[in-house]
């Protein structure tokens, strides 16, 4: 990913900085929910560029282009419009550096892919299921821009959860049921998510379900898929750590951290 800083012009004074400040923020929100930035805590700060007057923010996106507006969807547009009503024009953007802490985006659309996340990752949730690289949510939902913001709002409430069951002190079994159950609501939330994404793209959409716990290695690996009851144990792990694929559930687990 690469860090970034995007330059909006003032062009009214008819308007306080406060307000011209909040349709910048607003946009943040936009582009955020379509996956063409990464995170939450993005700094906004006054700027100059060729001796104009403006706003500047710092953010982090999957790639280069991100922030073209050929990436733009709806609630991306609309904010730019009101933006502009206000007196605030995004100019420019410039090419900080490369993330050196972060995911490389993935550059080709994978034969497969995967509903993945952790409380670590700063990245689209939708990963490569060639090469686990994150894939911009922009590059498949850009059009569909409600089902991009809920798999977000998804994504914080899964690593929400896998924050508090790591911490292990407060509602750690209650978060730990959330991510690794399917009966629970964010497991539904998610699954159907992965169906809707599959159906939408075209592209086979698999839910990683995560595992703790278990008698032994042994007894782990000869697990079943929690949904159909089939044997779903690879010959190989994929990426050193996904040990359970079932093609008909759509559905890919680890092995128990437990036992690695």
């Amino acid at each position: 990913m690469y860090l970034i800083e995007a330059f909006f012009s003032l062009q009214s004074s008819d308007f306080s900085l406060e307000k011209q400040a909040h349709c910048v923020n607003q946009l943040i929100e936009q582009w955020r929910y379509n996956g063409q930035i990464i995170g939450r805590e993005i700094p906004q700060f006054l700027a100059e560029q060729k001796n104009q007057q403006g706003l500047a923010v710092s953010v982090t996106c999957p790639e280069q282009t991100s922030l073209l507006a050929e990436f733009n969807n709806q609630p991306v547009t609309q904010a730019l419009l009101e933006a502009e009503k206000c007196g605030v024009f995004f100019e420019s953007f410039q090419i900080v550096a490369e993330d050196l802490n972060s995911d490389m985006t993935v550059t080709e659309m994978p034969s497969w892919q995967l509903l993945y996340t952790t409380y670590l990752q700063s990245c689209s949730p939708l990963h490569s299921g060639d090469t686990l690289q994150p894939i911009p949510l922009y590059k498949q939902l850009k059009n569909i821009p409600h089902l991009a913001m809920d798999m977000i709002k998804w994504q914080e409430n899964w690593q929400a959860c896998d924050q508090l069951q790591m911490n292990g002190s407060v509602l750690e079994q209650e978060a730990l049921a959330q991510i690794s159950n399917t009966q629970t609501p964010l497991f539904k939330h998610g699954y159907y998510l992965a169906q809707e994404i599959t159906r939408q793209s075209g592209i086979p959409t698999y839910y990683y379900l995560y595992r703790i716990g278990g008698e032994s290695r042994e007894a782990e690996l000869d697990s079943h898929c929690p949904l159909c009851k089939q044997p779903w144990t690879l010959e190989q792990p994929l990426f050193d750590f996904l040990y359970f694929k079932c093609d008909h559930c759509r559905l890919v687990s680890n092995l128990s951290w437990h036992w690695q």
